[in-house]
């Protein structure tokens, strides 16, 4: 199991962190380090055109994407993620889309796979394992 934990000074409506991406099978050396942002609303995680050009991604299928600003067809690409925890996702389906305060988002594809657990009460706290236990730190 792996574990963070993301700890913020005040009350925060979005929690951002950091996280290492690379092509899938690639060695560690080939990552780059992006800001992303965990968002339980988004099935499916996402990554800027500007990434996939970066990192030399070649489109592996299309997908419709059903956004808050409406549906739009996208190319899917397949990469490996390395979480803040040092676990390594291997063969992560992305799409892109324009995304304007992060370089990934992550869905709920990578947060259904460990447990999370969030807190505020004057500051905000964010916590993730991998893989999940099954049940409740509470």
């Amino acid at each position: 199991m792996s574990a963070f934990v993301a700890r913020y000074d005040a009350l925060v409506n979005e929690l951002r962190t950091k996280v290492k991406v690379l092509p899938h099978g690639a060695p560690e050396q080939k990552a780059i380090e992006l800001t992303c942002l965990w968002d339980t609303g988004a099935q499916f995680s996402v990554i800027t055109p500007r990434v996939a050009d970066i990192l030399g991604l070649d489109a592996v299928d299309l997908k419709k994407a059903y956004t808050a600003n409406g549906i739009y067809e996208t190319p899917v690409y397949r990469l490996d993620a390395i979480l803040p925890t040092g676990h390594r996702v291997s063969g992560l389906k992305v799409s892109t889309g324009n995304l304007l305060v992060c370089d990934m988002l992550i869905g709920m594809d990578v947060i259904s796979r460990g447990d999370l657990l969030l807190t505020n009460k004057g500051t905000t706290e964010f916590a993730f394992r991998i893989p999940s236990e099954g049940k409740s730190p509470l």
